[in-house]
């Protein structure tokens, strides 16, 4: 943070080069290291094996597939996500062979699952690279490494969206700004990732601005000359994306008016706002609760800076990411888990700087903190069985207060044995692979089958072993479907992307899910867009695909325009469905 290159390392004042720092290295041949590297491989083995993709990427995945046997590109097409997030998905789908059909479903995922953490890695061993010249070296490993595998044990939820990939180009980012020598060369390198941070989603922007305070707490040179070359960057990305897809700006313009939720489309309350805004942290906190040690691990942190004003500083900035973080989560209003994703990677980054730190200073764990750190993540996958007995905010804050005693109380025994003890030769009493085990488990609350994957308002509404049934009852729905349809049969879907996942059909309409007529009649405005209007073509167009696809419960008839609801009642005849029937087989009434 913001001591980040005051401290000279050792290295530096042997008149060694500051590429190989004296303090001592992690290790991992010792019998704790091996403990800590075998189970973090298990563990990140079991979650890509078990976990799958959340629905919202095989959204986007089925928008690719199914327009893309229609003969229509990732550049063409409206999936709700920006081109450039589109291209980086279509990759990654084709490289696991499920664009290609070469892969079983739960073998394409895995595979993306894999690739996701090869891509953390990467992304962690690039930022340790580039640590190390300005910190220990034990302290640019727990910086690192604990930031990726924060992207790596990601819940479901977060993991491969817009805004866990800006993560990864961000962390890229820091990589080139920090590690650089030249400063003119490592803005020009940084401002690229940084420049595609911000078009994974556009509202990743906060990431890419996150990662801009943290350069401007080190060099503010570097953060100025990054920021210049980084709104270069995007303007310049953001004009070939304009370019290679041929509606972008349009549907930039129109996605807005159809969010109902988004920031100002309703009359702000200040007191509302915070309150839903406590509420969202609490469930966060329950989703991936080394958020919870982001207060001690502030403490910690603190205590180990030289000077008062760098103190406030560290206070400061970390007040002010996670500032930034939630600004994005209140201006889209939807209130998502996955929209904070940067929060518990700053709490597990600024986490494993203040321990390593804390190592430097004491030679021995914070304790207390460690302790704490395993028990939320021994017991957050256990609050499932309790979810309609207890708020699970309001334990998620009692666990953020806990952190900031636990840490209170390493600093006054840190403090005592310091007053009350003869100096003699310090001794590890716990190695440092220990005490990251312990933050490898709380890291790890999120692949369990029992842990929360949708809390909201303090309850667990969705675990993952509950996920992982609907998704085989989507699955289960898709096949009697495809038995319906004849093979490689044209279809109009009327349906959530999941359902089209493992339906696979091709569609010949650039909007494969009709977003913009399945919106609330409160947003007017959706009628009159442009993007409404080619929506409206595909289910009305003169030649119409011959069987539709209706998902009743994703999109009622009764409930959309009664205008667009007479059109496809004229164009398909759609039977009633059956008691527990997801999925309705609706053929064209007048085949041309």
């Amino acid at each position: 943070m913001t001591d980040i290159s005051t401290s000279t390392p050792p290295a530096i004042q042997r008149r060694q080069s500051p590429r190989r720092p004296a303090s001592r290295p992690l290790r991992f041949t010792s019998p704790a290291g091996w403990t800590t590297a075998i189970t973090t491989a298990a563990l990140l083995i079991y979650t890509t094996l078990t976990a799958g993709v959340f629905l919202d990427i095989r959204y986007v995945l089925a928008a690719m597939r199914t327009t893309g046997e229609g003969g229509i590109s990732p550049s063409e097409i409206f999936a709700h996500r920006p081109l450039f997030y589109r291209w980086v998905l279509a990759a990654l789908d084709f490289v696991t062979g499920g664009a290609t059909g070469s892969a079983p479903i739960a073998v394409s995922e895995g595979l993306m699952r894999l690739v996701g953490i090869v891509l953390a890695a990467a992304a962690g061993l690039l930022l340790h690279r580039a640590l190390r010249r300005r910190m220990p070296e034990r302290d640019a490993a727990l910086t690192a490494g604990l930031a990726a595998l924060a992207l790596a044990f990601a819940p479901v939820i977060d993991y491969l969206q817009p805004e866990w990939f800006a993560i990864v180009l961000a962390m890229g980012a820091l990589a080139a700004a920090l590690g650089i020598r030249s400063r003119w060369q490592a803005a020009a390198l940084a401002s690229l990732p940084l420049g595609l941070a911000v078009l994974m989603k556009y509202s990743t922007a906060g990431t890419a601005a996150m990662a801009l305070l943290i350069v401007f707490a080190v060099d503010r040179v570097r953060a100025l000359l990054l920021a210049a070359a980084t709104a270069v960057a995007t303007g310049l990305l953001f004009a070939f994306s304009a370019w290679a897809g041929s509606r972008e700006l349009q549907w930039l313009r129109d996605m807005p008016y159809i969010n109902a939720h988004a920031f100002g489309s309703e009359p702000v309350v200040a007191s509302d706002l915070l309150q839903r805004t406590a509420d969202y942290l609490g469930d966060r906190i329950t989703v991936t609760p080394v958020l919870a040690l982001l207060p001690g691990a502030l403490l910690l942190f603190a205590t180990t800076l030289s000077s008062r004003r760098r103190r406030i500083e560290a206070t400061l900035v970390t007040v002010l990411l996670v500032a930034g973080g939630l600004s994005v989560v209140v201006y889209q209003g939807n209130w998502f888990a996955y929209h904070g994703e940067n929060l518990p990677v700053v709490a597990a980054a600024l986490t494993g700087l203040a321990i390593g730190r804390w190592y430097g200073r004491h030679g021995r764990p914070p304790l207390c903190l460690t302790v704490l750190a395993f028990l939320l993540g021994v017991l957050t996958p256990l609050l499932a069985f309790v979810r309609t007995d207890v708020d699970t905010a309001v334990l998620a804050w009692l666990a953020s207060a806990a952190s900031l005693v636990a840490a209170l109380v390493d600093v006054l025994r840190a403090r005592a044995r310091v007053s009350h003890v003869a100096p003699r030769p310090r001794r590890r009493g716990v190695p440092v692979a220990l005490t990251t085990l312990a933050l490898v488990v709380c890291l790890a609350a999120t692949v369990w089958p029992t842990s929360g994957v949708r809390v909201i308002l303090g309850t667990v509404v969705t675990t993952n072993a509950e996920l992982k049934e609907q998704s085989q009852s989507a699955e289960a729905a898709a096949e009697q479907v495809r038995a319906e349809l004849p093979d490689g049969a044209e279809v109009l879907y009327l349906s959530f992307g999941q359902q089209a996942y493992y339906i696979g059909h091709p569609t010949a309409c650039r909007y494969p899910f009709p977003t913009f007529l399945n919106v609330p009649k409160q947003l007017t405005k959706a009628a009159s867009l442009t993007s409404t209007r080619e929506n409206v073509r595909c289910v009305t167009q003169e030649h119409p695909a011959a069987y539709a696809v209706y998902h009743p419960s994703w999109m009622s008839l009764g409930v959309i325009n009664p205008r667009i609801a007479a059109a496809i009642r004229n164009t398909y005849e759609c039977p009633k469905p059956t008691q527990g029937q997801q999925l309705v087989v609706c053929p064209l009434r007048h085949p041309h």
